[in-house]
């Protein structure tokens, strides 16, 4: 029974709240943590909006906040409550003592706090990372990727008339010569970005050659690579030798294992400080006042905020 009992997240959950109720009532406090009441009103949230967008023109944030869209007050109206609410917890506890930006540091030490003990206590089991891996497979696809090199002769240099028949005539003898990988760089002209590209994908290889050369790199049709070409790109003519190619694939868990375990101990991680957050926010009461759509809110409510 105890067995499946620390298998539940929950419980891990409910153990980070009751260290921070313990050392709440340890420690005590007669400040603002004990009012376990947060009024949410047109000032608080403008004075939050300010905070978070460091904004000079009281103006515009007092236009921005009146024309905000419902789902989006409501969003802010959230956020101002989690954050009172876990500022109350961190006077409680006594991590604002000292601090020059008391609201913003005890609320980081809050954070770190609860992500600490998240982290230590939330261990990915095989079960759960075999389930994190099937739902966000797609995310660990592995894209077509290719090795080759090129050589490469200059429009600029050359001009439109000659850089085609240059690269004709390079070509024959590269396949005369069985000219090598690592032989390219004595051939042809500098090319703007590199002569050899290692397991690029096909995105990148048009970044750097533009689409139509980069599909004719990616040809999973020719079996036999040899010196191909000549390719143009907006920079002159290309030939090409390809060393590998291989094509996009889903991997297998034990292919990727140690990037899918750290993404799903950091997804259990949010999770674990989503719940936790709110076991906070649920002791305190809200309520909204009738202010908050009244459009009316005295300039020296908002704080003075100069640019840099």
């Amino acid at each position: 029974m105890m067995k499946i009992l620390y298998r539940e997240p929950l419980v891990y959950f409910l153990l980070i709240a009751v260290l921070f109720f313990t050392a709440f009532n340890f420690l005590g406090s007669s400040g603002p943590g004990d009012n376990k009441i947060i009024v949410v009103d047109r000032a608080s949230l403008l004075r939050h909006m300010q905070m978070k967008t460091k904004a000079v023109d009281q103006n515009l944030l007092i236009r921005s906040f009146d024309a905000m869209p419902e789902l989006k007050r409501q969003q802010l109206i959230t956020d101002y409550v989690r954050e009172e609410a876990l500022y109350r917890e961190a006077q409680s506890l006594g991590l604002d003592k000292n601090d020059p930006v008391i609201r913003g540091r005890a609320l980081q030490k809050l954070q770190f706090i609860t992500q600490e003990y998240s982290e230590a206590l939330l261990k990915v089991n095989d079960e759960q990372l075999e389930k994190y891996f099937d739902v966000h497979k797609k995310d660990y696809y592995i894209q077509p990727y290719v090795t080759f090199t090129h050589v490469f002769f200059s429009r600029e240099s050359h001009g439109d008339e000659w850089v085609h028949q240059l690269a004709v005539d390079k070509l024959q003898q590269l396949r005369k010569n069985d000219t090598s990988f690592s032989a390219a760089i004595e051939h042809g002209d500098r090319f703007p970005y590199h002569v050899n590209y290692v397991e690029r994908t096909e995105d990148f290889v048009a970044s750097h050659f533009g689409e139509p050369l980069s599909k004719q790199v990616f040809d999973f049709s020719i079996k036999k690579q040899n010196w191909r070409g000549p390719f143009t790109s907006a920079y002159g003519s290309h030939l090409v030798l390809v060393s590998r190619l291989e094509e996009g694939r889903s991997p297998e868990l034990v292919d990727v294992v140690s990037q899918v375990y750290q993404d799903a101990q950091r997804e259990q991680t949010r999770k674990s400080l989503e719940d936790t957050y709110q076991l906070i926010v649920d002791t305190y009461a809200v309520e909204l006042s009738a202010d908050l759509n009244s459009g009316k809110l005295e300039r020296d409510q908002l704080v003075s905020f100069t640019p840099g």
